[in-house]
């Protein structure tokens, strides 16, 4: 079992001092040990056309990296697993920069991919390295690319997200001769709090909780439907524009609901209705940082059950028990990877069948706009311009729901096995999603 001593919340750790591990970097350990699970780390690749000021980007990459401590960890993988910190030193060189010798812009493509892609997979060297790989290349005067990738025990979603934001944030204000900040809300601070937070009570209620929902999955597994054909494994992708979007986030904030929770229960009632299930469990990543600890770097996420009865109802009230089953698992998501383990061991011995892992939503919410190039400072940014090359990740599940809300953009995606699923029956499921959408994204007469 990992380390859980904690260091007094509110006070960050002196550097060396132990800094608990989060439960959510504590499932993700026991995964990477003893669920055969291929390592990968969280990766970003900015293509960037144009003029730019490489000095002032170094230092913004820099600043994040200094400010953030989540980025100074360090850790003994041994059999009692402990991290602590070590402050980035002052000559230390954080980012590698270079100049790539392509004869065309094809090739440092290319190059940059291959080296992205093979950063991606390389294994963190517990305790000897920083837990990070940071890049700027340059293929000529106006053609760079920026490839970044983290050790996810250290770097969550919402952690992806704030490195973009911040990074060219703060590289727009040097370029103005301006300052950037040099202290950022605490990862060993948040660590803290949210163990010391987590009292005999509250560990009883999420035990309770978890027992429940896990057993629910054992009794309720994905079957696939009679009469569904089997096809070839595919994916399929819808959007909601600027205007759909907008409409259907008043409707939904009128309904005390998300756009994501709507969208959740807009999928479960589609499921339930087109396969005559009544009960659906399924499961969803979750990001457990309190709103004081929005702006924290570090691994808060993780993957938890969620349980929905009368899945078939009336629309609107199987939303109202999607978003209650969301706030349910979100309030409880306070358990060790020990802890989760003994209780899926319990719920398949009681039950006789394994607790499934068939179907799973991934929600990410970004705050600004959607763009996958933008203009700053006279350059044109890219993000994810560099696809993994000769590498492939694949998904287990019978059905993968992926959604991303920006402020003017809803994307949908989901993933579906042919041989459990089948291609019709997706396209069924997500068609209804999308009538679901423009009915309720209609204006009332």
């Amino acid at each position: 079992m990992p380390d859980l001593t904690t260091a007094p919340a509110g006070a960050r750790p002196a550097p060396g001092t132990p800094v608990p591990l989060t439960y959510e970097q504590d499932w993700f350990l026991a995964k990477t040990r003893t669920g055969g699970w291929a390592h990968k780390n969280v990766r970003l690749g900015f293509e960037i056309l144009g003029d730019l000021d490489a000095d002032a980007l170094l230092e913004a990459v820099r600043a994040f990296v200094v400010r953030h401590d989540a980025l100074h960890l360090r850790m003994d993988p041994g059999p009692r697993p402990r991290q602590w910190t070590r402050p980035i030193d002052a000559d230390e060189q954080v980012v590698e920069y270079r100049k790539v010798g392509a004869a065309s812009p094809g090739q440092f493509s290319r190059y940059a991919a291959a080296l992205l892609s093979r950063d991606t997979v390389t294994p963190w060297a517990y305790g000897e390295q920083r837990p990070f790989a940071l890049r700027l290349l340059r293929g000529d005067t106006g053609r760079h690319a920026l490839l970044v990738t983290f050790q996810n025990l250290v770097f969550d979603g919402r952690s992806h997200h704030l490195f973009g934001h911040e990074v060219w944030r703060d590289y727009e204000a040097l370029r103005r001769g301006g300052s950037v900040a040099d202290s950022a809300p605490s990862f060993a601070e948040a660590a803290a709090r949210q163990r010391s937070g987590t009292g005999p009570d509250r560990r009883e209620r999420a035990l309770a909780s978890w027992r429940e929902r896990l057993g629910f999955l054992a009794r309720a597994p994905w079957v696939r439907p009679d009469g569904a054909p089997a096809t070839e494994d595919g994916t399929l992708r819808a959007e909601l524009g600027a205007a759909a979007t907008a409409a259907l986030r008043r409707a939904c904030e009128g309904r005390r609901s998300t756009l994501l929770q709507w969208t959740v229960g807009s999928f479960v009632h589609a499921l339930a209705t087109r396969t005559g299930r009544t009960e659906v469990g399924l499961w969803t990543s979750m990001d457990s940082r309190p709103s004081r600890d929005r702006d924290v770097v570090g691994m808060f996420a993780g993957s938890c059950p969620l349980t929905v009865t009368d899945a078939a109802g009336d629309p609107g009230a199987v939303r109202d028990r999607v978003r209650a089953a969301l706030l349910e698992a979100l309030r409880h998501q306070r358990l060790t990877a020990g802890e989760t383990a003994e209780l899926t061991r319990r719920a398949e011995a009681e039950h006789g069948a394994p607790v499934p892992r068939d179907l799973y939503v991934n929600l990410r919410r970004f705050e600004g706009a959607h763009s996958g190039s933008r203009e700053a400072g006279g350059l044109r940014i890219t993000a994810d311009a560099y696809p993994l090359r000769r590498i492939t990740f694949a998904d287990g599940h019978a059905l993968h729901l992926r959604c991303a809300e920006y402020r003017d953009r809803l994307l949908i995606g989901l993933v579906y096995d042919g041989r459990r699923v089948g291609r019709p029956l997706a396209q069924a499921l997500l068609d209804d999603v999308l009538a679901a959408a423009a009915a309720d994204a209609r204006p009332a007469r």
